[in-house]
């Protein structure tokens, strides 16, 4: 039996003065061509505005897609346990799933536990330190509690690597992750479904360029997630050259990371292959992926012939089965909300 029609809140992080992602005009298109009514709920750093938008919205369902609140990334999670504590039905990881994630010494713990490579790594909480074995240099120090690459940096030496780590105590309230780098080339799979069922999509690369200079070290800061696309900057590309054996090494990694993290409906799992051992090395996990319409999960449902908004209506259906809505007597939807998709 097809989903029927639902009223479906788009939850954005909102900044005051600033235009909208375009994430949202995208997801809510997606939604409105399934027959969807979708409903936007920009939200900045008010709990209250947050609790009554969703309440007056009258919705069946809340898309979210709110990475951040209050210009704090740690925060997302509340937003999820707001919605929790309210008994909203919505899209994507739960509570659990986001703070298991979003902690990325707790999550390596965790990944090591269930046989999954990542990074040797070091841990830093202002006084002290442990380690999972001896590192080498150069190590990609940052944040534990971060988001887009926030805080992370490259270090070379254990002065560098004082320096770095204290500026992270300082600017960001947070311990430090230090880790190996690996030299390779950097992957990236989307996952799709529940945790019976997970499915990985095909891996998405970023690939560097020929033109990428020699001294500068190949890793996804925020230069390269975020300034403006030149000839011969980083891009996103479908690698057809990885053995089926590497991508089943990796695909397995990935629904292992998805189960242990109790994550749902759609996640990206990062990954390093090293240049020296051909090793799939995970390097994080992101629970609330940008699911912009070129983004790599995006990418990778294409390569499968899942266009965008066959993926937003995937999953909005698994989230709906999961919350036991989208069967029966369609939603009463007035006439002149049928096409709401602004704040």
């Amino acid at each position: 039996m097809a989903l029927r029609p639902l009223r479906i809140a788009v939850l954005h992080y909102q900044p005051q003065g600033e235009p909208p992602d375009p994430v949202v005009a995208q997801v809510s298109a997606a939604l409105q061509d399934a027959g969807h009514t979708p409903v936007g709920i920009a939200v900045d750093e008010s709990i209250t505005d947050l609790v009554r938008q969703v309440t007056r919205s009258r919705c069946d369902l809340v898309f979210n897609i709110c990475e951040t609140f209050a210009e704090d990334y740690r925060l997302e999670v509340n937003v999820a346990a707001v919605l929790e504590l309210a008994r909203v039905p919505f899209t994507g990881s739960a509570t659990a799933g986001l703070l298991l994630a979003q902690d990325k010494i707790l999550a390596k713990q965790l990944l090591q536990f269930h046989g999954v490579l990542t990074p040797r790594f070091a841990t830093f909480d202002g006084s002290s330190f442990q380690t999972s074995g001896d590192l080498s240099f150069p190590l990609i120090v940052k944040p534990a509690r971060s988001d887009a690459s926030m805080g992370l940096g490259v270090e070379k030496d254990m002065e560098g690597l004082a320096r770095r780590v204290r500026k992270i105590h300082e600017e960001y309230d947070d311990e430090a992750l230090a880790e190996e780098f690996i030299e390779g080339r950097e992957i990236y799979v989307g996952v799709l479904g529940d945790h019976a069922h997970p499915q990985v999509l095909p891996p998405v690369e970023l690939d560097f360029g020929k033109k990428w200079s020699r001294k500068r070290m190949k890793i996804a800061d925020r230069e390269v997630k975020f300034a403006p696309e030149a000839p011969g900057s980083p891009r996103l590309v479908m690698p057809h050259d990885l053995s089926d054996e590497l991508r089943g090494r990796i695909e397995r990694a990935a629904v292992t990371a998805f189960r242990a993290l109790k994550l749902r409906d759609y996640a990206r799992i990062d990954f390093r292959v090293s240049k020296h051992t051909n090793e799939p090395y995970l390097l994080e996990v992101n629970p609330n992926p940008y699911l912009e319409a070129q983004c790599e999960v995006a990418l990778g449902a294409r390569e499968i012939g899942l266009s965008y908004p066959k993926l937003i209506q995937h999953i909005v259906e698994v989230a709906a089965r999961r919350h036991g809505l989208g069967r029966g007597k369609p939603h009463a939807v007035p006439v002149e909300d049928s096409v709401e998709t602004g704040p």
